[in-house]
């Protein structure tokens, strides 16, 4: 593999595209980490990003032993396939420039997650309404049919089945999420109504050990002050409660717009 550009980002492909991200980037950080520091994991599903991702590590030199440690290593039963990145990530750039501050730096990545986020959401919609088509076209088949082939009856019966059980398995990923974690997840609070997982994800992402981002709908705690009206709340998931406290000390009152002070404490 050529080495003739190093850079502190790698470029991971040929992974496994139906893992969900939150699980994705989390078995992602578990094997890159006793490499170096990990400052940033990018993996998108949509836009032509599936199955691959990028590793953004605090140090190149890390990034180099990551590579030649993990070329071809099995990977949720696939071979990774593994680079150096052609461009400079945000998280990296951030770091270089010392007139660029943590809260910017946050926007900043923030911004270009939201742009993402947006296309993201759009094929969500197309695929959406593809699905709504398909079935709207197998139930006139159905109401125009006075016996179906117990063959075709069965498929169309495991098509339905399958999808029930991707939505519940949709809704057993965010019943896990709220599950307590040994003080090893952060409460955040009074966020803008246009915030979401990913530009949380865009800021925490820059802490050690930082795992997941979920939303949170119950009560707060009393050490939080009222919310703006609209707000919304997350739960921000650490591998320990000593990188949630970090996290937690750092990011207490940040503004992601002004008037929109965060309410930060641990769950």
């Amino acid at each position: 593999m050529a080495l003739a550009k190093p850079s502190p980002t790698l470029y991971v492909s040929n992974l496994e595209t139906k893992t969900k991200k939150p699980e994705l980037k989390a078995s992602l950080y578990s094997l890159f980490t006793p490499y170096g520091q990990i400052i940033d994991i990018v993996a998108k599903k949509h836009d032509g990003g599936r199955g691959q991702a990028f590793i953004v590590f605090a140090e190149q030199s890390a990034a180099t032993a990551a590579l030649r440690g993990l070329s071809g290593e099995v990977f949720y039963n696939k071979e990774l396939s593994i680079s150096y990145s052609k461009s400079v990530s945000n998280a990296t750039l951030s770091r270089q420039d010392p007139n660029l501050s943590r809260e910017k730096a946050a926007m900043e990545a923030a911004k270009l997650v939201v742009s993402n986020a947006q296309g993201e959401y759009e094929q969500l919609e197309k695929e959406r309404e593809a699905d709504e088509a398909a079935l709207r076209g197998e139930k006139r088949e159905l109401d125009g049919t006075e016996e179906v082939e117990g063959h075709d009856g069965d498929e169309r019966s495991a098509k339905r089945l399958k999808q029930e059980e991707e939505d519940e398995e949709e809704m057993e990923l965010d019943e896990d999420d709220e599950e307590d974690d040994n003080k090893s997840s952060l409460i955040c609070s009074n966020l803008p109504p246009e915030c979401n997982s990913d530009i949380m994800s865009a800021l925490f992402s820059q802490y050690p050990g930082f795992i997941t981002v979920t939303s949170y709908s119950s009560s707060l705690p009393k050490s939080h002050s009222k919310p703006n009206q609209g707000a919304k709340s997350f739960i921000v998931k650490f591998d320990t409660a000593e990188n949630s406290q970090k996290a937690q000390d750092e990011t207490k009152g940040y503004l992601m717009q002004p008037g929109w002070e965060m309410g930060v404490s641990l769950k």
